[in-house]
């Protein structure tokens, strides 16, 4: 494996570096060396999780030995048994070394995480952290969701009674007798085997582990909230913590600081405490238990009755306006229900030993259904905080009414919702790095603008990096378009959003684009109400033609809707991916929502993704409540900064609701780029994208491709050149002849005679890879030992000298070096020949007669050269034999004889083909077929297909496919077919 030495750091990188993944790198080691926080963005396929890995595991390698067993070993370090371990468990990292947290979003970015740290050649102790719903093994619970597996796992680990958890009383001694759990990469899965195999609970596995590893990964609640980071037994001092996918941490951060309680949610709370009432009073009566006092609950009952009604009796003027006062004001009401800081933990106390009596009620009733009063428990923590209520300045109370329900309505009762919103993300990232933590490094895909996000999460990030994307800026179009067909100006703002002539527009707009987009067309609406609207105008709207819009699109590609309800979601992906693979269409169109789940971490890589539409900017709705108060609260703190500080410099309630939006396009856009291979379009369907204000807010790696049309018919004729041109450069469809013909076809592998072989010297990049789209504009070029191009002389070509017969019908026969020297009877030896070599008189070379299969050996005079459209197409490289006793003179010229040569060439085809066959599935090896019947017909070049059929032939049990088809690549693109293997294994 390569390795870089960045500022000082030796890094092991498991391929060749991209120069970004080392500037990547380098931002990394900057910001752990200075102990200061960093945000990084870098475009997806740019292999920012394996670098982030690398870098920071090389940094904390450099400061003394992992944790690990072997680790330790194999250093002058003097370690402790597994006893000594456990019993100093809970101080960090192994020898008090910084403790690495590795945060992600859901468990299969993890997963993905732990891939990469997999392909690394470092090996830390790690633990995944999880939560019960993914690690439970006991069969009796881990059906249960939520709170209700959480009481129910905490009831069987209790050891009361009969029923017990034995994957629980299994750990200790599996901690004690493995003590090299973590020394080698596991998973979620893999814990969860542990656990179904050798008996001990994976949950608390994890949970004993954790207390001495090197780098833990975990979902981000474990780090933002604040009851999830109590449980991380963890040295914060001097810790790393990062943020991957981190673009939505800012939102996450208030969330978690945040409440809703809405009057249903309060109202079956109300109803659990009387049932707790009527359970403590049954055990007093019957089994004579004094450990619960049914007048506890009584009061706690009480309690959120007065509650219920204290909200229902606050004044709103106006329905759509709400009720809103100033965040401390939640305890000025809590007050007058006598809950204040003193007596918060003691109802704390009370609401959490409800929860436990009425989980083991369920459960001697078998009843699934989780506990709503332990949201009240959550509710009282985040309020009564450990720091006071400083904290409560960046909140605000606000009371909103609802529509009622029939029910309701009938009742007299009045639906409303108490919500405490917190409008200062950073007080969560404040009280980490209170802790003494030295680094925070934030990263993803899409993080611009990071002036607003760095405002917004109140840290210093002095280490900053916008990466550029490893592709060619030829594999993407990007273009605005500000009118559709008619010339009528696409613009979705609020007040043209529901113009029929809009919508027409729009949807011609997509018809089009559906002609000339091949495969997947996504599709993006700022929301679901546009959306659907539009779809409805489409289907139902008066048409000029005989067809509705709907109708046309739907006959160019199948068209998938992503549903508002997120159950549903997964059965429209399924949909989206059998209509995809149906190759009786031109592909699909996926009519999907900015913030949506299609436009957060799905991968739609290559023909999944082959343009993406954004159809407007992605406003939150300026009457929204929360909205509306986030801005007047950023107003009201720039109006207050010191006046040292610029406020031109400051986040206004404006630029956040502007910037906001923009992340949601940038998060959407980044659908169509998945790798370094892969190419697509971009389309600004709204006039407000030409504005420089709106540019700005694109993505760095995009920006300098947008271009502005102002007449449609420019964008859809460089739309349809951009994918004639990539989809010649990546083919996909071509069509298959029969079998027989098939091994011809593998054989020639002929170049363009009009597009040379570039020269091997043209390949040889060390720390660089070689995009398909580079090698097709190496062959625009004379090979570096040719200083002119090849002159033609009929069927022959000439070069310094001399000459290639050129035959047409026959296939060359390679003549190897040992039949060669059999056939000779004088020694000879092999001459290169030199660019400088003058050749005044013509020489006899050894040639493969192309007409005469059956002929005896011959000599032939001519004057020869193995060319790119012969010979070198072959493989057979540029050097003549020359006997001995006549130097470079001249040589004999011999032929394959009989069908010796031909044969055994054409048998090592066929027996490659059949193992091509063998390991591809039906699709994969139609798409080979295709590749080379293009191949042989001259459709496309070598060099543009190679990496597509390096792509075919990766795999763990296709290795020796890729070692066998470079005996059928010419000699001089042998080195980027390499290059090809090694950029693709890289990119895994």
């Amino acid at each position: 494996m390569p390795i870089y030495s960045i500022r000082g750091i030796n890094v092991d990188f498991p391929f060749e570096a991209y120069q970004s993944q080392i500037i990547y790198m380098d931002r990394v080691i900057e910001s752990l060396q200075n102990k200061c926080h960093a945000l990084l963005e870098s475009p997806t396929g740019t292999g920012k999780t394996l670098c982030l890995l690398c870098a920071t595991l090389a940094w904390r390698r450099s400061l003394g030995c992992f944790s690990t067993r072997k680790d330790r070993k194999n250093t002058e370090i003097p370690w402790k048994d597994s006893d000594d371990l456990m019993s100093q468990s809970g101080r960090g990292g192994g020898g008090g070394f910084p403790t690495i947290v590795y945060a992600s979003r859901t468990h299969s970015q993890l997963r993905q995480v732990i891939k990469e740290l997999k392909r690394s050649s470092y090996r830390p102790k790690m633990v995944v952290l999880g939560s019960r719903e993914q690690l439970c093994v006991n069969e009796e619970v881990n059906s249960l969701r939520g709170k209700a597996l959480t009481n129910a796992c905490q009831y069987l680990c209790k050891k009361r009674g009969k029923r017990q958890c034995n994957h629980f009383n299994r750990i200790p001694d599996f901690i004690k007798n493995n003590p090299h759990i973590g020394d080698e990469p596991v998973d979620i899965e893999d814990l969860v085997n542990i656990g179904k195999d050798s008996g001990p609970c994976p949950y608390y596995i994890t949970r004993e582990v954790h207390k001495d590893v090197d780098i833990i990964f975990a979902p981000y609640n474990y780090l933002i909230s604040n009851g999830y980071r109590k449980f991380l037994k963890v040295n914060w001092n001097d810790s790393v913590l990062i943020f991957d996918e981190a673009h939505n941490l800012e939102s996450l951060c208030a969330d978690s600081a945040s409440f809703d309680l809405p009057s249903v949610l309060l109202s079956a709370c109300i109803s659990e405490a009387q049932e707790c009432v009527e359970l403590a009073a049954a055990r007093r009566n019957s089994l004579n238990d004094v450990s619960v006092n049914p007048e506890t609950f009584a009061i706690l009952k009480g309690l959120l009755l007065k509650l219920q009604e204290l909200i229902s009796k606050v004044p709103i003027p106006k329905k759509d306006e709400g009720f809103t006062k100033p965040g401390p004001y939640i305890y000025e009401m809590l007050n007058s229900l006598n809950i204040t800081h003193e007596t918060a933990p003691k109802l704390i106390g009370t609401v959490e030993e409800a929860a436990v009596l009425l989980e083991e009620e369920k459960q001697r009733t078998a009843t699934n259904s989780g506990s709503k009063l332990e949201i009240i428990a959550d509710i009282l923590k985040l309020i009564f905080r450990e720091n006071g209520s400083n904290h409560a300045d960046v909140y605000r109370v606000h009371v909103q009414e609802l529509e009622q329900s029939p029910t309701d309505v009938i009742k007299g009762k009045v639906s409303r919702t108490l919500s405490w919103w917190c409008f200062s993300p950073g007080i969560t990232m404040l009280d980490i790095a209170k802790k003494g933590v030295g680094s925070i490094i934030l990263t993803s895909g899409t993080l611009s603008p990071m002036d607003s996000l760095a405002q917004e999460l109140k840290l210093d990030f002095p280490v900053r990096l916008e990466n550029p994307h490893v592709i060619s800026s030829n594999q993407l179009w990007a273009g605005v378009v500000s009118t559709g067909p008619s010339g009528y100006v696409l613009n979705s703002s609020y007040h043209n959003r529901d113009v029929p002539e809009y919508k027409q527009e729009l949807g011609n707009a997509i018809v089009n684009f559906s002609r000339v987009v091949p495969e997947a067309l996504l599709i993006f609406f700022p929301s679901y109400y546009l959306m659907d609207s539009c779809i409805s105008f489409w289907k139902n709207g008066c048409q000029r033609n005989s067809m509705t819009i709907w109708e046309r699109i739907c006959k160019l590609k199948k068209p998938v809707i992503e549903p508002k309800d997120s159950s549903l979601f997964p059965a429209a992906m399924q949909d989206f991916s059998e209509k995809l693979q149906d190759k009786s269409s031109w592909g699909v169109v996926f009519f999907a929502v900015c913030r949506g789940k299609v436009s957060e971490g799905l991968d739609f890589a290559d023909g999944a993704g082959r343009a993406v539409v954004i159809t407007g900017l992605p406003y939150a709705r300026v009457t929204d409540p929360r909205v509306k108060l986030k801005r007047e609260f950023l107003d009201d703190q720039s109006q207050r900064a010191d006046v040292k500080v610029s406020r031109s410099n400051l986040l206004s309630g404006s630029m956040w609701y502007s910037q906001e939006a923009a992340r949601a396009v940038n998060q959407a856009i980044g659908r169509v780029i998945r790798h370094r291979h892969d190419y697509g379009a971009i389309i600004f369907c709204d006039d407000r994208f030409e504005q420089p204000s709106q540019q700005s807010k694109i993505s760095l790696w995009i920006r300098p491709n947008v271009k502005c049309y102002s007449r449609y018919g420019e964008v859809i004729s460089d739309l349809a050149r951009f994918f004639r041109i990539e989809r010649s450069n990546f083919p996909t469809g071509l069509g298959t002849e029969q079998e027989n013909n098939i091994v011809s076809t593998l054989l020639p592998m002929e170049t363009s005679k009009d597009n040379p072989t570039p020269a091997s010297g043209n390949s040889n990049l060390k720390n660089v890879g070689i995009s398909k789209n580079e090698l097709s504009r190496l062959d625009a070029f004379p090979p570096a030992n040719r200083v002119s191009p090849l002159e033609r002389d009929g069927n022959n070509i000439k070069w310094k000298g001399l000459t290639i017969l050129k035959h047409t019908g026959k296939i060359p026969r390679i003549v190897k070096a040992d039949v060669m020297q059999g056939c000779s009877s004088r020694k000879a030896k092999l001459v290169e020949l030199s660019d400088d070599e003058e050749t005044p008189v013509e020489r006899r070379c050894e040639v493969v007669d192309l007409e005469c299969d059956n002929c005896d050996k011959q000599t032939r005079e001519t004057e020869v050269l193995a060319s790119s459209s012969c010979f070198n197409t072959m493989g057979l490289i540029k050097k003549r034999k020359v006997p001995e006793s006549q130097g470079s003179a001249s040589s004999s010229v011999l032929t394959a004889k009989g069908n010796g040569g031909g044969d055994k060439k054409e048998a090592s085809a066929s027996a490659f083909l059949s193992q091509v066959k063998e390991k591809l599935n039906t699709e994969e090896y139609k798409k080979f077929i295709g590749y080379m019947q293009a191949l042989k017909k001259k459709e496309i070049k070598l060099a543009n297909v190679m990496q597509s059929i390096v792509q075919l032939f990766c795999g763990r049990e296709r290795d020796h496919l890729l070692m066998g088809f470079k005996d059928f690549v010419p000699v001089k693109y042998r080195p980027a077919y390499e290059e090809c293997i090694k950029t693709r294994k890289r990119e895994g």
